[in-house]
């Protein structure tokens, strides 16, 4: 028998069986992570999604020959996703050259952010940049083109956003506030491209050596969405827009005010705290929204992924909230329906996450009042 000549990617596709057990043992399997079997279900399938982004995200990446791939949809819901928005993620070479060229639709809002690598294996790390439509030349018909580069002069005059060294990826948010929820409308999507200016050969075959490099850092980000992943609930401390205690909202804050190495896009204040909820109760939130392009809330079970949005109500944005007659909201919170226009349905999860945000606020949001009645 010859030698094997794939040594190196054979070794990561054992590290990725060891993994898998890790996962089983260390996350699906824990007990004391999940708190009603429902939990400890979605886990199957969360990990079945985390394994394919990363397949489609780390394994195919290739920063000289870098594609737009769509980081969430209803069949891969992952950090926090949101049924009113269209993500999308790039890997590149912070020493490179790249144009992303794109079609704003209907669209309220697009954004670019640029980041480094996260130490733990995440998906993206410390913010590098970041530019939204707002700063770009959008044509009477809604194109645009951004160069992305370490030096302006490559922009030829257009628009530009400086690359530093150790960028890694970019990622692209489409927000939409639609009655129909954009990932539930199949009309609705996003043109958008990208190409590496300095780089004008195809793509060599894969080699031993790329494609174990793909994979060592794939495993990394799956371990880091599962294993080690804190317990539901034991975070939040000191992340000034998350609550640390139950069925309680904070004061909406931004991540461009907390400085954080985080993958949330400037320009948006966000909200968020926990919902503990037995059978009968309901989490009823009470407040007002600023002018803006943008809000919605939505639910996220104990692996920060929205809820089921396709065939029950766990997500409301701004088109769809109906409010009183003074402008004010109130939206419920529960597994039963409580007869009220806004409901965002629990799906039978016992606990989960309320996560709220608000795009480019005129003014500050106000801290949404929280109280838990019985139906």
């Amino acid at each position: 028998m010859s030698d094997n000549p794939t040594p190196l990617a054979a070794a990561a596709f054992d590290d990725l069986i060891a993994a898998l057990t890790e996962i089983r043992d260390g996350y699906i399997l824990d007990p004391d992570r999940w708190a009603q079997p429902l939990e400890q279900v979605e886990a199957f399938r969360y990990v079945g999604q985390m394994l394919s982004a990363m397949s489609e995200m780390y394994w195919e990446a290739q920063p000289e020959h870098p594609r737009f791939v769509s980081i969430v949809d209803p069949g891969r819901k992952l950090q926090g996703d949101n049924p009113d928005a269209i993500y999308h993620y790039a890997r590149i070479d912070g020493r490179r050259k790249y144009r992303v060229t794109g079609h704003i639709r209907q669209e309220c809002y697009t954004s670019f952010t640029l980041h480094g690598q996260a130490d733990d294996g995440g998906m993206a790390g410390p913010l590098r940049g970041d530019v939204n439509d707002r700063d770009l030349t959008v044509d009477a018909d809604g194109r645009y083109s951004l160069t992305i580069s370490a030096d302006e002069a490559d922009a030829d005059g257009g628009d530009w956003i400086k690359l530093e060294p150790d960028t890694i990826a970019v990622i692209v948010r489409g927000y939409f506030e639609l009655e129909v929820s954009a990932q539930n409308d199949s009309e609705v999507h996003v043109d958008i491209d990208i190409e590496c200016l300095d780089v004008d050969t195809p793509p060599p075959p894969l080699s031993d050596e790329f494609i174990a490099e793909r994979m060592s850092e794939g495993l990394r980000f799956l371990r880091q969405v599962t294993t080690l992943q804190g317990q539901f609930g034991a975070s939040g401390a000191g992340v000034p827009f998350a609550s640390t205690e139950p069925n309680v909202l904070p004061k909406p804050f931004s991540f461009r005010d907390s400085g954080l190495p985080v993958p949330g896009a400037a320009d948006i204040h966000y909200a968020m705290c926990r919902f503990d909820l037995g059978p009968d109760e309901a989490l009823v939130m009470r407040g007002t929204i600023p002018p803006g392009p943008f809000v919605n809330v939505m639910l996220w079970n104990s692996h920060m992924q929205t809820l089921e949005y396709r065939g029950r109500s766990s997500s409301l944005n701004g088109a769809q909230i109906q409010y009183e007659d003074d402008g004010t909201f109130e939206i419920w919170v529960s597994a039963k329906d409580p007869g009220h226009a806004n409901w965002l349905d629990t799906g039978s999860h016992q606990r989960g996450t309320v996560f709220w945000r608000f795009l480019l606020p005129e003014e500050d949001p106000q801290q949404p009042t929280s109280e838990v009645v019985t139906l």
